[in-house]
């Protein structure tokens, strides 16, 4: 996906869009991580999208351990980031 193209959709999608720059950063590290094939870690990504109100956040709660506070719609579009570049690795392994 392009850059213009994924940004368009967060922002039609989300009132406070994540910075552009680190939404396509994010999409790209994430697709790196699939490309790597990396089971543990592509298990672990499809876990936390599979996750419900509860999970998202007890996740939320451990990321502000870490000092990094996250508004639940914030925590969604890392997801829905993660959907995005999954659903680039498919078809990209279909080809």
């Amino acid at each position: 996906m392009n850059r213009h193209k994924l940004l368009r959709i967060l922002k039609s999608i989300y009132t406070w869009p994540i910075p552009d720059d680190t939404a396509w950063n994010v999409y790209n590290n994430f697709l790196e991580i699939f490309m790597t094939e990396d089971a543990a870690t592509m298990d672990y990504l499809y876990n936390l999208v599979e996750s419900g109100r509860e999970e998202r956040l007890r996740y939320r709660n451990r990321i502000a351990e870490l000092g990094h506070e996250l508004r639940p719609d914030e925590l969604n579009q890392y997801i829905f980031l993660i959907v995005i570049a999954m659903s680039e690795y498919i078809e990209l392994e279909n080809i």
